[in-house]
């Protein structure tokens, strides 16, 4: 009787035992997993290759959006990938749209997240965007920290570059620093089927972070150059959210456009291709889309402001960048 007590009690123990190992190892599964030859691989390898990885990225196609209840300026975005899987994306005003493209229901997105940062165990799953990209058929994005050799920290990209690569700062502005170490959004074409894959980036957004400081330029005192030749102008200033504005109507008239206010409906016309209204992010360019900047033109001593890059943008100059203490506009050779 005594026997079969003790015999009782270790098989309780054991199937305790195995129930607990069994769902610890439902929340603890990346301490082994299986290559596809069946070999274990340690925890240790797992964890040094999860060290590499800094973001991640979710795609799919935008199945509702709405205001985030208690955040002002925050967006709550639901997304659906190829399987059909479901995923909601948070874009904060702080988030780096490229492009200042729209995002609308029916766009592809992507939404790139710090995989290091504690997430909400949820379902759908949901994630904090630090930068969304409009998926384009016309454009490859990376973005990633790239270390001194400009491999990206998950080693799937390199960076070959080109004097025709354009860097520039979240604002628009060049950017002259190094690129090494930093968070970058990368634009690209082809690329090799090399491991990391190589590619000679299109452009560059350089992304500094929270604690670094953005360059400091006091362009009120700067001259403006449309064309190689200073003008007469009204001083540029910054705005609020650290856009370089600049006079339209000066810029435009050095540029060949007659410029054309109209007081009823606070709207300027150069030519009868381009047009904007003050207060409006829509900037109109032709018969394409409406382009969004990211501010609005301002109206400034009864005189119309807009961002420097609607130059670029919206007028599709080759230049449009505050260089050497200088505000130059232009369409020589495209500027790093």
């Amino acid at each position: 009787m005594e026997l079969k007590k003790i015999l009782a009690g270790f098989l309780s123990a054991t199937i305790i035992t195995f129930s607990s190992g069994t769902a610890f190892a439902l929340y603890r599964e990346d301490l082994t997993s299986q290559n596809e030859a069946g070999q274990i691989i340690p925890i240790k390898a797992k964890l040094d290759e999860q060290e590499q990885i800094h973001y991640k990225s979710f795609t799919g196609t935008v199945k509702e959006i709405r205001d985030l209840e208690g955040v002002e300026g925050s967006k709550f975005v639901l997304l659906e990938d190829e399987e059909g899987l479901p995923a909601n994306i948070i874009i904060s005003k702080d988030a780096y749209v490229l492009d200042n493209a729209e995002i609308t229901v029916g766009s592809t997105i992507t939404g790139y997240y710090d995989a290091n940062k504690p997430m909400i165990m949820i379902y759908p799953p949901q994630y904090s965007a630090e930068v969304v990209v409009v998926e384009s058929e016309n454009q490859n994005v990376k973005f990633d920290i790239f270390n001194e050799d400009l491999v990206s920290a998950d080693k799937s990209l390199k960076l070959n570059m080109s004097d025709d690569t354009e860097i520039i700062l979240q604002d628009g502005t060049v950017f002259e620093g190094e690129v090494a170490n930093r968070r970058l959004i990368v634009i690209y074409g082809i690329s090799t089927k090399s491991i990391p894959a190589q590619t000679t980036p299109d452009k560059i957004v350089v992304l500094l972070e929270k604690a670094e400081e953005m360059p400091i330029y006091d362009v009120s005192t700067m001259e403006i150059v449309v064309n190689k030749e200073v003008i007469q102008a009204p001083a540029a200033y910054t705005s609020e959210k650290g856009t370089v504005m600049v006079p339209l109507r000066a810029i435009a008239e050095a540029l060949g456009y007659k410029v054309t206010w109209n007081n009823e409906t606070l709207s300027v016309t150069l030519d009868k291709d381009i047009s904007l209204t003050i207060g409006e992010d829509n900037y109109i360019s032709g018969d394409n889309a409406p382009i969004k900047l990211g501010t609005a033109p301002e109206l400034t001593g009864e005189r119309t402001f807009v961002p420097l890059n609607f130059f670029k943008q919206a007028v599709k100059m080759n230049n449009a960048h505050v260089f050497e203490a200088q505000i130059v506009i232009d369409n020589g050779e495209v500027m790093e």
